[in-house]
């Protein structure tokens, strides 16, 4: 449960910060289009905004019956810059956790005499899994869970959207021994693994 805290309130926070961004940069909006741009719900809009307008983040000023222009405070740009601090903060701790990680699977690879890899999962795992293996003998592939899996010495997770799923949809299809999860996704494997 505290995982999906910590996830709901990362969303969140990148959400203000977004938001107070695009306040600054444009005062007058319609919440209907900044929810759009945010992909997220007009009613969630309308409650960040009530919210930081209640923080003392940003005031709202009615220049007409349907348009109402916003402007972000100076405690709301302190509080920004904050946010914007603690977000950089989180990201190199989780790129200097996925590195150690990965270097630790491409290890195992490498002395498991395991040549081809196949990475299940694009994004910032993946592309961290590729920077740590340049100069080392492993030939690395992104593939989609559905890919022939078999024609690869070894299988590493690196969805972070959503690891347990792809874990469980590839894990019968090999054997556990080849299928590489890191601790950084949280995937609980079966005792026997």
């Amino acid at each position: 449960m505290a995982a999906f805290q910590e996830t709901r309130d990362n969303t969140e926070q990148k959400v203000l910060v977004h938001l107070l961004s695009e306040i600054e940069r444009n005062p007058v909006f319609t919440q209907r289009g900044l929810a759009r741009e945010f992909n997220i719900a007009l009613g969630l809009m309308n409650q960040y905004l009530k919210r930081s307008i209640a923080k003392g983040w940003v005031r709202a000023t009615q220049i007409s019956p349907r348009r109402i222009k916003y402007f972000v405070t100076p405690s709301g740009l302190q509080e920004k810059s904050l946010m914007v601090r603690d977000y950089l903060s989180r990201s190199l701790s989780f790129f200097r956790d996925a590195r150690q990680q990965c270097e630790e699977a491409m290890a195992l690879c490498i002395q498991q005499e395991w040549h081809t890899v196949a990475l299940v999962g694009h994004g910032d795992l993946a592309d961290i899994m590729q920077l740590v293996s340049i100069g080392s003998p492993l030939r690395l592939s992104i593939i989609k869970p559905e890919d022939d899996l078999l024609k690869f010495d070894a299988v590493m997770i690196t969805d972070t959207n959503n690891p347990y799923k792809t874990f469980k949809m590839i894990e019968k299809k090999i054997s556990s021994n080849h299928l590489i999860t890191i601790p950084l996704l949280h995937i609980m494997r079966s005792t026997g693994d």
